[in-house]
């Protein structure tokens, strides 16, 4: 329909417009070439052209010219009624917005004047920004004059919402020269420091060390006053821009963020920059600039998170949780041209920004975190390989002088077996020890400014040494006021009770022994073991308030402790060695403990969530922890643990290993006691055994393991018979016991308190009683021999039968007692192995007691006789009687 121009305005609707030298006749598509020529004062009183310009809210209406509407609204003439709704009110600034604004721009800001011609057709937004025309065409004339651009033109296509280059911008840096610096940085740039002096390479992105000769994936990035890095121009931001950054500044001042349409900010921008410790977003939609402050400052050295938020004029600023703040641009149009890329932490041409931005240096310090429209952008280049997913438009596509933000004292260091370096002072290491207040006097500041940071390498556990070179024996951790083990979430097994057990001998009198929380930030449940002025606190949080539990006498560092905590809904109890128990209500009316994060022990990481604000004191512990029991259930520190950080040996006999022959070490306060493997004995486990058909002896801590084929089918199936003789000399201890091998370990990665799941068969002594426990896949069944008590020391006869679901028990040929077991499986599944006299979990640590006696006579399938030491595969502390 239209005769020369047409735009697509994205709600279903069109304008006809002409192109230069023609004017748009009044049927609202047909144009007439333009004849005569005029002033550019004419511009003021001429308007003939299409246009449509704002006056105020109550008194907005057309223009004399007049416009063809495609779609349903069809013309819009001359004498049209001023807007009384805030649709049309959206309406007429659209038109501003699209035909004038784009046709305004590129004629007046792009395609400059040919010399001798006729003056371009313009609409009254000429009128509204004179004096930026004429500025903006002197700026013109003096590059055409200097071999500037010539011949810029560019029509705005039927899309608005993007005008981008076809090509990738060149992102390359201007090198600079500097007579001083004769470093070869291997593809980089040499700079001498300002401060120091000193020579030093920036490198390209990907590139790093101190030659840039080592290649790096960049995941927080510092930026150093003159390092940026640039993405591509942003798209379907013309009109509503919602970003997060995420910065830790180490200068009040600096670039943030930058975009626009020229790379010099002429015309279209946004910036988001620290000025004196205060973020601004500084934008122009094309006629007028607009400026928000936040109200509050950044907290230097710390992370602080800026959100902005663009709708057309108006722009919402908030920092961290500070208030919102509101700003609005000025002039009449309201849309954002992007073409140039999105620099964030400076920009390659920071020196002629300054009079736009406010500033002329780059961020000095992190950003780990860029958020536009929902997109998330890494600091790295695309590689379709490794990462399919990560799209170019929110990868790097250049930058320059960026490290990972661990502190430069890191970018040298390399730790070994998957260490991690972290950038340390002197302070650092010394803010987990108290230290006696003599003086309320404020200490002055120092004359000298704080040493540099120096690196430091958090070694996983097992190793040690300056660069975690150095393999350890962990029998008993120690912990320095960096380290931490990590282990599964208690989860839903202490919500209504909790038994706690630690055995630790401190170095220090203050420190986190044990911690586990509900929320990353800290708040709400969470229970915490601490040390306070050399005195054991217990704190613990249902939902409804803080209760903290104080033992009464202070502890000794350097000597071993047990603390214990005993709690049932809101009663908790406090043991600590032989001192008076310490008791207390938590506040309020829960009664349920939920805790779902990590259960931290010696410290809690800095990466990871945060401790309850009033945890007291908020530092790591330093000393040794040799025992961990959680509801009655040992935990093996280093197997158990998920993982660690910084944890030592500690100088206990067990690191010199003395148990000989593979025996292990059981640490017992300042003492320990070894487990011998089958076929020795003694304190030392180096006495060894005639291994023949005799009568096993069991010391609780004993087992004997069986898994042939020929032994385990006569377990496993519908059917099973057993026969044994054996006594014992105490009244609790494990006999016999089958089931799943593999599910232990799993299941102490989902909860270390869970019962095992899966099928298993377990014969023990309970308070003297003989108890029979099965599971056929559907639910437990129990039978519990009361007619006497069997731990006085004489032998006894057992016989067990189970036949699919019921399963009978005599005992000394006594009556036999039937128990049935739930559900409606009948098979006993086992593929691992049998125990007798005991049994091991993952990490060698006893689930229950084991038999503490003897066992003989082991008889399965009425007629296959068990050789219990020359058929066993594996077994420890095993004696004769």
């Amino acid at each position: 329909m239209c005769e020369q121009l047409c735009y697509n305005l994205h709600d279903g609707t069109f304008e006809c417009t002409c192109q230069r030298g023609y004017t748009l006749e009044p049927d609202g598509y047909s144009c007439t070439k333009l004849n005569y020529s005029k002033l550019d004062s004419a511009v003021l009183y001429e308007k003939e052209a299409s246009f449509v310009a704002v006056l105020d809210e109550e008194d907005a209406a057309y223009g004399p010219g007049s416009t063809f509407r495609g779609g349903e609204e069809g013309f819009i003439g001359p004498h049209a009624s001023p807007y009384t709704s805030d649709r049309d009110y959206n309406q007429l600034i659209d038109r501003a917005d699209i035909l004038n604004y784009d046709r305004y721009k590129t004629e007046h800001m792009f395609g400059g004047r040919e010399g001798g011609g006729e003056e371009e057709e313009t609409g009254p937004e000429a009128y509204l920004e004179l004096e930026e025309e004429v500025e903006m065409e002197e700026e013109e004339e003096e590059e055409e004059g200097g071999g500037g651009r010539e011949g810029a033109h560019t029509s705005p296509g039927p899309n608005l919402e993007q005008k981008v280059p076809s090509a990738l911008p060149d992102l390359m840096a201007t090198q600079s020269l500097t007579s001083l610096c004769q470093v070869e940085c291997g593809g980089g740039r040499c700079e001498v420091e300002g401060q120091s002096g000193m020579p030093r390479c920036l490198c390209p992105l990907g590139r790093g060390g101190r030659y840039c000769h080592t290649s790096v994936q960049i995941e927080t990035a510092r930026f150093h006053g003159m390092s940026w890095v640039g993405f591509a121009p942003l798209k379907e931001a013309y009109r509503d821009v919602q970003l997060t950054l995420e910065f830790k500044p180490d200068s009040p001042d600096g670039v943030l963020l930058v975009s626009g349409e020229n790379d010099d900010l002429s015309g279209d921008f946004m910036a988001a920059v620290l000025v004196g410790s205060y973020v601004e977003f500084r934008w122009d939609c094309g006629s007028g600039s607009g400026s928000v402050k936040s109200p509050e400052g950044v907290n230097l050295g710390e992370w602080n998170r800026v959100t902005v938020y663009r709708h057309r004029w108006d722009v919402w600023l908030q920092l961290n949780d500070g208030h919102h703040i509101q700003g609005r641009s000025q002039g009449l149009f309201s849309r954002i041209t992007f073409r140039e890329p999105l620099y964030v932490g400076g920009s390659n041409n920071l020196t002629s920004l300054g009079p736009r931005l406010g500033v002329r240096v780059g961020l000095q310090g992190c950003v780990r975190r860029l958020q536009v429209n929902d997109h998330v952008y890494r600091f790295r280049k695309s590689d379709p390989v490794s990462e399919p997913n990560l799209s170019v438009d929110y990868a790097a596509l250049d930058g320059f002088g960026i490290t990972e933000c661990i502190g430069d004292a890191c970018s040298e260091v390399e730790c070994q077996h998957g260490g991690k370096c972290v950038a340390s002072t002197q302070d650092d290491r010394r803010s987990n020890l108290t230290f006696p207040t003599t003086t309320t006097t404020p200490t002055p500041p120092p004359f000298f400014p704080p040493p540099p940071p120096e690196p430091v390498c958090l070694c996983p556990l097992g190793y040690s040494g300056e660069f975690c070179e150095k393999q350890l024996n962990l029998e008993v951790p120690s912990f320095n006021g960096s380290s931490h083990l990590v282990f599964p979430a208690l989860g839903g097994s202490v919500l209504s009770w909790l038994e706690l057990e630690v055995v630790f001998r401190p170095a220090a009198t203050d420190g986190i022994i044990l911690y586990e929380g509900h929320r990353s930030d800290g708040t709400g449940d969470f229970i915490a073991l601490t040390l306070y002025q050399a005195h054991v606190l217990f704190t613990i949080d249902l939902g409804s308030g803080i209760l903290t539990l104080r033992s009464i006498q202070p502890i000794r560092p350097g000597t071993w402790h047990v603390a214990k905590v005993s709690r049932t809904g809101r009663l908790t109890h406090l043991y600590v060695d032989q001192q008076p128990a310490v008791s207390g209500l938590t506040p309020g009316a829960f009664t349920m403990l939920s805790l779902s994060h990590p259960l931290y022990l010696g410290g809690i990481p800095p990466s990871s969530s945060s401790p309850h604000p009033a945890l007291t004191p908020p530092h790591a512990f330093m000393g040794c922890v040799q025992k961990l029991s959680l509801n009655s259930r040992p935990i093996h520190l280093v197997s158990g643990a998920v993982s660690g950080s910084n944890v030592g040996s500690c100088d206990h006999p067990c690191t010199q290993r003395p148990c000989d022959n593979g025996g292990i070490c059981e640490p017992h306060g300042p003492s320990y006691t070894c487990r011998c493997p089958l076929g020795f004995k003694d304190e030392h486990c180096q006495s060894r055994i005639v291994t023949q058909a005799a009568i096993p002896s069991f010391g609780g801590r004993s087992f004997l393991k069986y898994s042939g084929n020929d032994i385990m089918k006569r377990v496993s199936g519908d059917k099973l018979h057993l026969w044994l003789r054996f006594r014992s000399l105490a009244p609790y201890g494990l006999l016999i016991w089958a089931g799943e091998e593999e599910m232990d370990e799993a299941s102490a990665q989902a909860d270390i308190l869970l019962p095992p799941p899966g099928d298993t068969l377990s014969l023990m002594l309970q308070d003297g009683r003989l108890v029979l426990r099965y599971n056929l896949g559907s639910g437990f069944a129990q039978l519990t021999y009361n007619s006497s008590r069997l731990d006085d020391g004489q032998w006894h006869t057992v016989r067990i039968y189970r036949y699919e679901r019921e399963a009978r028990m005599s005992v000394d040929e006594g009556e036999e007692n039937i128990v049935v077991s739930p559900g409606d499986l009948v098979q006993l599944n086992l593929d691992s192995a049998l125990y007798v006299g005991g049994r091991m979990t993952v990490g060698g640590v006893h689930l229950t007691p084991g038999l503490t006696g003897c066992l003989a006579d082991l008889t399965l399938a009425t007629d296959y006789h068990l050789d219990l030491i020359t058929q066993a595969v594996a077994g420890q502390n095993i004696d004769y009687c």
